[in-house]
């Protein structure tokens, strides 16, 4: 640097140069790009548009070498599905079989219902006194327990006095009991008691039935569903009255026997299973007057071509089962009437076995799942 008039002049700051250096790639790439992108489109409309002269300019045809290796196999053919032939859901399974009058059921039809049904006479507890033993209270709650050790699930109860029902559901495991307190302390004595763990309550009703000097008493029926099968059934329990209390009741006795037949048949009418319970207090006339009901009897009492079979030890105590039952393990047990005493009677028990409804049920798997599909007896 020069020196003019010895003052230092300062120096010129350096020019402003353009970045044509960076424009210049950015338009490089720019260009590459489209160039890129045209080629390709260019050959791909070259690739399905032109004709095979054009296709070969760059090898021809001839000198391509033939593809090997690669087996000619035949495509599969897949069928058309119908609307009618998929996978119905399971609302449109419902409206399917609900236009055949069928219902979804939460149970396996084809399954049979075996349980132990009982009858027992408790002897209630204005009759203690005249047994010699224990209070209906005490004794009730023992009778409760019996049950429940002999895996009974349906029982029917005789002189179940109002006072005998809290002990002895307590005891039986929490049993529930129809009529048992609802109807006063007369229509309760003689009630059906269920185990609410193997069957559910559908129906519960009473019928007048003669009793003692031919006075009508309101006495149990109720219809029952199997938790496990959801296989209905009807119970019916009675007590017929017995001679005494200066009654001759033989006569009303049978007229006792006459309106529980009217009432299986008419029950059974519909092929629903039936069973009855009870004390009777009577043995082979009751019973080949009963038969013709089309029940027979868990001791073996039955009647086929106009004829009355008896198993030849009879009991007024009774369990009966409709022809769709079969019976096993028919018991009396008279331990009972033993030490701390529970009742006069013995308890009555049998092994039931229902056969399965499947005849009239229908099934729809879907994804390995089976509904099933069954006609509503109570309907």
């Amino acid at each position: 640097m020069g020196r003019r008039g010895g003052v230092r002049r300062a120096p010129r700051p350096p020019r402003r140069r353009p970045r044509v250096v960076g424009l210049v790639v950015v338009l490089l790439v720019v260009a590459t790009v489209v160039g890129v992108v045209v080629g390709t489109q260019s050959g791909a409309l070259s690739l399905f548009g032109a004709d095979e002269g054009e296709r070969t300019q760059a090898e021809p045809a001839a000198r391509r070498a033939p593809i090997t290796g690669v087996p000619d196999l035949p495509q599969p053919v897949v069928p058309a599905v119908r609307f009618n032939q998929r996978i119905l859901t399971l609302p449109e399974m419902k409206k399917k079989f609900g236009k055949q009058d069928l219902h979804l059921v939460d149970a396996d039809p084809t399954r049979p219902t075996t349980f132990t049904i009982s009858s027992f006479n408790v002897l209630g507890s204005t009759h203690t006194s005249k047994k010699g033993a224990a209070a209906g209270p005490a004794r009730a709650a023992r009778a409760g327990a019996l049950v429940r050790r002999k895996g009974v699930s349906v029982v029917g109860l005789q002189e179940f006095q109002s006072n005998q029902v809290g002990p002895f559901v307590s005891n039986a495991g929490g049993f529930e009991v129809y009529p048992g307190t609802s109807q006063g302390s007369l229509n309760g004595e003689n009630s059906i008691a269920w185990d609410p763990d193997v069957w559910d309550l559908v129906e519960s009703h009473t019928v007048g039935i003669p009793y003692f000097f031919g006075k009508p008493r309101q006495m149990p029926y109720v219809l029952l569903r199997n938790v496990d099968t959801n296989r209905l059934a009807w119970f019916t329990n009675y007590h017929n009255p017995a001679d005494v209390f200066g009654c001759k009741c033989g006569g009303h006795r049978v007229a006792a026997t006459n309106r529980e037949i009217a009432l299986a048949k008419e029950l059974t009418a519909g092929g629903t299973p039936m069973f009855t319970t009870g004390d009777m207090n009577d043995r082979d006339s009751y019973a080949c007057r009963y038969a013709t009901a089309g029940l027979h009897s868990a001791d073996g009492v039955t009647r086929a071509g106009g004829a009355c079979h008896l198993p030849g030890d009879e009991w007024i105590d009774w369990i009966w089962g409709s022809s769709q039952v079969t019976f096993a393990d028919y018991d009396r047990d008279y331990s009972t009437r033993n030490g701390p005493r529970i009742s006069d009677h013995p308890v009555i028990t049998a092994t039931a076995t229902i056969a399965p409804a499947a005849e009239d049920c229908k099934s729809y798997t879907r994804h390995g799942t089976k509904y099933w599909f069954c006609p509503d007896p109570t309907a």
